[in-house]
């Protein structure tokens, strides 16, 4: 049954490219006992033609690439960079693309802090899309939105996991002079089940610290929520905070250090990652994107004047119209051998084994998270 090949849950990356295709529109995006979404094809209006088969990224596979050239590379706009999750490379990219009249696909927070892809052609909307969320997004429609601008000629940047972006490629079918794609050195990506119940537990705490939150937010603590950083660098580029801000004035933050914080050690103990992570297909490459974006730690190691612990970028060229957008940010950039900042980044590479604890972790994370981590 075609159900049981687009959906199979260890290699279904939930980029929804076969949703999109559909012709009948049989195929919808529905949610697991884990958070993860999968497709689910109503047999009764398919018609078998196999579109949904041709799109899907562990079923048509693209050829390893390696990267024409690599840098390491700094956003001389320090705020901006500050801001960023390493080296601020994302947000000159976007503005040039909305500068030229384009639309920069990415994702962003929704109201209720989950993940989903959007578009912008705004350049006050760039900060929203900017910066790390160890979540999977939501995509939506966006490759219908994309595909319909490049056929009106418009520019488009579009930012992703390598998964999605493949997903993307395979999608449109053909390539377009316009069109950017953007993706990053990816370690998995996780459960929006278990990042709900995380953020909810922490709003729920930071509201019993205050009179008035408890007054207002009491029964939906997240809607107390007023920001949320991945990777905050009040202590440095390598000690990057989580901090979960609420309104109100007194009590109303909470931030630890990645490497403390439950969530952040969940993620990079491999328990609540995507099934298809531990196996990805989109690894060396394969994705076809213009440019890779990543943190490029150990850069002291090699090159000097590039690691001031505000965030440096690596930047994998994968094609010419990568090189030309690249070349034209303006930033400070220096270019390194793939093989010397590849090393310190091996998530490029390889795929991440599976916790042994993770089954159980799902089953019990609501009660005794932190005795898995």
């Amino acid at each position: 049954m075609r159900q049981t090949r687009i959906a199979n849950h260890q290699t279904c990356c939930g980029c929804s490219a076969c949703k999109q295709v559909c012709p009948r529109r049989c195929i919808t995006m529905q949610e697991d006992s884990e958070g993860f979404l999968y497709p689910v094809v109503d047999e009764s209006k398919c018609l078998d033609c196999g579109l949904c088969e041709k799109v899907c990224p562990s079923m048509s596979l693209f050829s390893k690439q390696v990267p024409l050239k690599v840098f390491a590379a700094i956003n001389i706009q320090e705020d901006v960079r500050l801001k960023s999750s390493s080296g601020g490379i994302f947000s000159l990219l976007a503005e040039k693309c909305v500068n030229q009249g384009g639309t920069v696909y990415g994702a962003r927070f929704t109201p209720s802090w989950m993940v989903e892809h959007s578009g912008t052609d705004r350049m006050k909307d760039i900060p929203f899309y900017r910066g790390s969320k160890y979540v999977q997004s939501k995509i939506g429609h966006c490759f219908i939105e994309v595909r319909n601008l490049l056929e009106e000629g418009k520019p488009v940047m579009f930012v992703g996991t390598p998964c999605q972006v493949s997903g993307l490629q395979l999608f449109l079918g053909k390539s377009y002079k316009h069109l950017l794609t953007v993706d990053f050195v990816c370690h998995g990506v996780s459960s929006p089940q278990i990042w709900k119940w995380y953020i909810n537990d922490v709003a729920k705490k930071l509201v019993r610290k205050s009179w008035f939150n408890r007054i207002i937010y009491a029964k939906d603590p997240i809607r107390a929520i007023r920001k949320i950083e991945f990777r905050n660098k009040d202590n440095g580029w390598k000690r990057f905070n989580v901090v979960i801000e609420l309104a109100g004035i007194q009590n109303n933050r909470f931030s630890s250090v990645h490497y403390e914080n439950s969530y952040m050690r969940s993620f990079l103990l491999n328990l609540n990652l995507r099934p298809s992570c531990y196996h990805c297909s989109s690894k060396e490459g394969r994705s076809q994107s213009d440019i890779t974006l990543a943190d490029f730690w150990n850069v002291h190691r090699v090159i000097e004047g590039f690691d001031d612990d505000k965030g440096t970028s690596l930047v994998l060229i994968n094609t010419e119209k990568g090189a030309l957008a690249f070349n034209e940010t303006g930033c400070r950039s220096q270019e390194v051998k793939f093989e010397d900042a590849i090393q310190y980044n091996p998530s490029w590479r390889i795929s991440y084994e599976e916790n042994d604890k993770r089954p159980v972790f799902f089953q019990k994370y609501k009660t005794n998270f932190t005795d898995f981590i």
